[in-house]
């Protein structure tokens, strides 16, 4: 997932991207491409969510999309994860981990799948 957002697609401000990642394309080619203005941090010209699990809040949300009906949804209930906790961890709630407390998505932030629902998992079990 970090190769991805920081490799593939580039850093958030398309400045600071790799070279030849999506975000520093377009930064380079923003008139060729029709852009109104010059891509910057705010508006970098692709969205990627930053972990599986934002992934699915970000469906969830925008889409209205079940998390039953999802994949990683239900890779997470799979996991023991309730469905009311999964709802309420969709707003990224300041949770307490490793004794600090720190935004939910900012913990899952650039793990792969399997790696997201262990911390997920340890997040719940050291909540409980």
């Amino acid at each position: 997932w970090a190769d991805f957002r920081g490799k593939v697609l580039g850093a958030t401000d398309p400045a600071a991207a790799e070279p030849n990642s999506a975000r520093n394309l377009i930064l380079h080619n923003w008139e060729a491409l029709g852009l109104a203005s010059c891509p910057d941090t705010g508006d970098n010209g692709v969205h990627a969510s930053a972990s599986p699990f934002e992934a699915l809040a970000e469906r969830a949300n925008w889409l209205g999309a079940s998390i039953d009906n999802d994949f990683f949804g239900r890779a997470l209930l799979a996991s023991g994860l309730p469905l009311s906790t999964i709802q309420e961890w969709c707003s990224d709630p300041t949770v307490t981990f490793e004794d600090q407390k720190q935004s939910l998505f900012d913990l899952l932030e650039d793990l792969n799948a399997r790696d997201c629902l262990s911390k997920a998992s340890a997040i719940l079990q050291e909540s409980s």
